[in-house]
């Protein structure tokens, strides 16, 4: 059972505040902003460079997520030649740079239509804010929030809450968030770190231990290939990624 959710009921949905959503959207580069414009109820920003605005950390990249491969492929490409950059493409994202703009990832190895089913994918509860453009019948076009309903408090408290998302996803990546989470000061209650740390052992298996190995020492190297980074910022195609503030 996950205990998030035994405890909670089921997530209730938030929004950001008015001046919250403001300061964030002024904070956002123009060519993302008009992206968003474009394709209103399409395209949504999501996660870390929400948190770090409020948190106020080193903007490090823009997440964007959309419903299929090939309409984020198109925008990446129109948003790569608009910044006469260049573009990067892994199965986790399409990552386009431009130095010295943000770097923008758009993710494709999920893939979201509406922003429930996104912020509910998140391993983490102080990652689930989304927004998007919303187009009325007028035409008119206004930029929209959604939130976990502890989006706030636990963002306040800078405490580590794991979500248990039901995804397709690399056994160890949230500890990894845990460990780069926990180097920005944040903290983690010992029931997220087990619910981390089972999600990591279900991929475990340690029915052929060789006759060299302990089961420890064995289990030592198993959970080591699992501990693989997912962030396509860190390599992608073999280009090792400078920080372009230090460049």
């Amino acid at each position: 059972m996950n205990f998030y959710k035994s405890v909670r009921g089921e997530r209730d949905e938030m929004e950001l505040t008015k001046t919250d959503l403001h300061f964030i959207m002024s904070r956002c580069p123009k060519d993302i902003t008009k992206a968003l414009k474009l394709n209103p109820g399409k395209l949504f920003i999501g996660g870390g460079f929400i948190r770090a605005v409020l948190a106020g950390e080193k903007i490090s990249d823009v997440d964007l997520f959309g419903p299929s491969r090939e309409e984020l492929l198109t925008i990446a490409k129109d948003l790569t030649l608009a910044r006469k950059g260049r573009f990067f493409k892994t199965d986790n994202a399409i990552t386009v740079l431009k130095h010295p703009r943000i770097p923008v990832q758009f993710i494709t190895r999920w893939l979201f239509s509406d922003p429930k089913t996104l912020i509910d994918s998140f391993d983490f509860t102080i990652c689930q804010a989304v927004i998007w453009a919303k187009q009325y019948s007028n035409k008119k076009i206004c930029f929209k929030s959604l939130t976990s309903d502890t989006y706030y408090s636990d963002l306040a408290a800078r405490r580590l809450v794991y979500t248990s998302p039901v995804r397709e996803e690399a056994p160890g990546g949230s500890m990894l968030r845990v460990i780069k989470f926990i180097k920005k000061g944040y903290n983690i209650q010992p029931y997220s770190l087990a619910g981390v740390t089972a999600r990591l052992l279900q991929a475990v298996r340690l029915t052929e231990i060789p006759e060299i190995d302990t089961q420890e020492e064995w289990a030592q190297k198993v959970i080591t290939g699992l501990l693989r980074e997912v962030d396509p910022m860190i390599i992608v195609d073999g280009v090792d990624f400078l920080d372009e503030e230090t460049e």
